[in-house]
């Protein structure tokens, strides 16, 4: 993998991570849910860990206009989840999957919708990154992981759905609202990093 130096710092998060994953299918789907897999891109912002996440096109029929990581469903050609969660990426955010690293899954979430996401952490280059597919993706933007972690950072705010309004833990960065599976994934990765005893790059 042409992963570059300059990644030093969430490489150095990856390495104290990469023990704890599983491998490419690590869960099976349970019943009635789709399988569905994402990237959980962990990269290098302006010499801090970051993520970098997406907001989904307003008229997708499901989860318009919502903040995820990209990814999508399995289809009957993917080798396994990783496969699928890479094919999507390359979809949906302007990057070569060759210069993209899979570090191991971690645990799989449900929505509302009742899709089942197998998340796998992965590691990218540094850089700028834009919608590869303006149908289906709106924004790709990078949050820093430091940021994610400060308890100050999260709060309640409203939902609306197409049927309901709800209210919901979330970060509110930039305009943008991450909350529901993409939320519970993201803190995983964070409760994963405070037992690994990182800093998130504050140090």
């Amino acid at each position: 993998m042409a992963i570059p130096p300059e990644s030093r710092v969430a490489r150095a998060l990856a390495a104290a991570l990469r023990k704890g994953l599983a491998g490419s299918d690590a869960e099976p789907a349970g019943p009635g849910l789709l399988d569905a897999a994402v990237l959980v891109p962990l990269l290098d912002l302006a010499g801090r860990p970051a993520l970098l996440y997406l907001r989904r096109a307003l008229d997708l029929p499901d989860h318009g206009g919502q903040v995820a990581f990209p990814g999508g469903l399995r289809e009957p050609g993917d080798r396994d989840l990783a496969a699928t969660a890479l094919r999507e990426a390359a979809e949906e955010v302007a990057v070569d999957p060759a210069r993209i690293e899979v570090l191991g899954a971690l645990p799989r979430v449900s929505t509302l919708a009742k899709y089942s996401i197998q998340p796998f952490l992965s590691l990218w280059p540094p850089g700028s990154y834009a919608p590869a597919s303006p149908g289906e993706v709106d924004r790709v933007f990078q949050v820093p992981l430091a940021w994610l972690a400060d308890p100050t950072s999260s709060r309640e705010v409203e939902i609306a759905l197409p049927a309901r309004r709800l209210c919901a833990p979330a970060w509110c960065w930039e305009g943008e609202i991450i909350w529901g599976a993409t939320r519970r994934i993201t803190l995983e990765l964070l409760q994963r990093l405070a037992a690994s005893g990182s800093g998130f790059g504050l140090e």
